[in-house]
């Protein structure tokens, strides 16, 4: 697509859950090879729509569509994760390969933003975990490649925590 052709960048200031529900649904809804999410808690991730039936189906789809298609998830605290997100689990074991789970170590541990990242131009972030403001950037490769590389420092500072494997239980 020529730079002519380019859908216009958007970029948007939500003050509202209910705003940045719709917000993450439109960053989800542009994945098509990855998303990553970086939150404190399962919670916070049920709060955010992401255990919604709607929500699963549209990131089955993502991995369907693609062996090489990723959904990465940090979190600081995976507990409750089983209760709070039963089909987000299911997801993980149907989807285990495609799919990771970590929780947050170190330096990561002391992040307060949230972020939710389509491929390397589309995000939703909440500038802390204790104020409501959240922004959206949808169609932006330059202003997503920070929060790229912060997702992925983030990630080096993380260890897998949860897997799709039933064994033992």
């Amino acid at each position: 697509m020529s730079e002519t052709n380019a859908p216009p960048k958007i970029y948007r200031l939500m003050e509202t859950r209910s705003d940045a529900r719709g917000a993450i649904a439109d960053v989800l809804q542009m994945a098509r090879r990855e998303i990553r999410i970086f939150d404190a808690d399962p919670k916070l991730l049920k709060e955010r729509d992401l255990g919604k039936p709607a929500r699963i189906e549209l990131l089955r789809n993502l991995l369907l569509a693609g062996r090489d298609h990723k959904l990465r998830i940090a979190l600081h605290d995976t507990r409750g994760i089983e209760s709070e997100l039963p089909r987000l689990m299911d997801l993980l074991t149907q989807f285990s390969g495609q799919i990771q789970i970590h929780r947050t170590s170190g330096r990561a541990s002391e992040a307060r933003d949230s972020m939710i990242i389509a491929d390397e131009a589309h995000f939703w972030r909440k500038l802390h975990v204790d104020h409501p403001r959240s922004v959206l950037t949808l169609h932006d490769a330059t202003d997503t490649r920070p929060l790229l590389d912060r997702f992925e420092e983030i990630w080096e500072q993380s260890e897998l925590a949860v897997t799709g494997s039933r064994l033992g239980l």
